[in-house]
């Protein structure tokens, strides 16, 4: 898909948006119905907000905020919503107190900005039913990588049974053996019976 392709589907995608957006202005400046619903306007910083940029990029999705925050940079006009303070199941970070941060955080110093607040929130369908991802089995052991060349390999030769005499200070000689491959080693021990004792 080439550069031109791009924009002509994302102009296709703006012209939608626009014509499923209807805006009204109410009784005061500040009031505003977006799709038949009731938007008050908080703030308004540097003159940021505007009829023809919100058209453009408002989704019905955002109906389910408390709060909108539309902030302008580069021409490009970018929609946050927030839920309001003490919204059960809801982060700090999502509800409308974090806004100073977000603005901090996250916009340009001195980019204009406003805040909408949704009047008649409510929870939006989404178009897609969730599709449950299958769980994956946890087997460590065929997830190894084995990193290792195929020239380096050679075969390893089983060494005999390991027989050992191990001398202690005054006794007697014990004889100590192992068993078993060099994953798991198990010793006994045995004494050595002298005659005369």
């Amino acid at each position: 898909m080439d550069r031109e392709r791009m924009k002509e589907l994302a102009q296709a995608q703006k012209l939608e948006r626009i014509a499923q957006t209807r805006l009204e202005h109410g009784e005061s400046a500040a009031d505003l119905l977006i799709n038949e619903r009731a938007y008050k306007l908080v703030a308004n910083y540097r003159d940021a907000y505007q009829d023809d940029l919100m058209a453009e990029r408002f989704s019905t999705f955002l109906e389910k905020y408390d709060y909108l925050v539309g902030d302008i940079a580069a021409d490009q006009l970018r929609i946050h919503g927030f839920y309001k303070d003490g919204t059960p199941g809801v982060s700090r970070m999502d509800q409308i107190s974090a806004l100073q941060d977000y603005i901090y955080e996250f916009m340009n110093f001195g980019a204009p900005y406003f805040v909408l607040e949704n009047l008649e929130p409510h929870m939006v369908e989404d178009d897609e039913p969730e599709v449950s991802r299958p769980r994956r089995r946890r087997n460590h052991h065929s997830n190894k990588n084995n990193a290792y060349i195929d020239e380096k390999k050679s075969s390893v030769k089983k060494n005999p049974v390991k027989k050992a005499t191990h001398q202690l200070s005054n006794k007697s000689p014990r004889q100590v053996t192992t068993k078993g491959n060099n994953r798991k080693r198990r010793f006994e021990i045995h004494e050595r019976s002298t005659e005369g004792e």
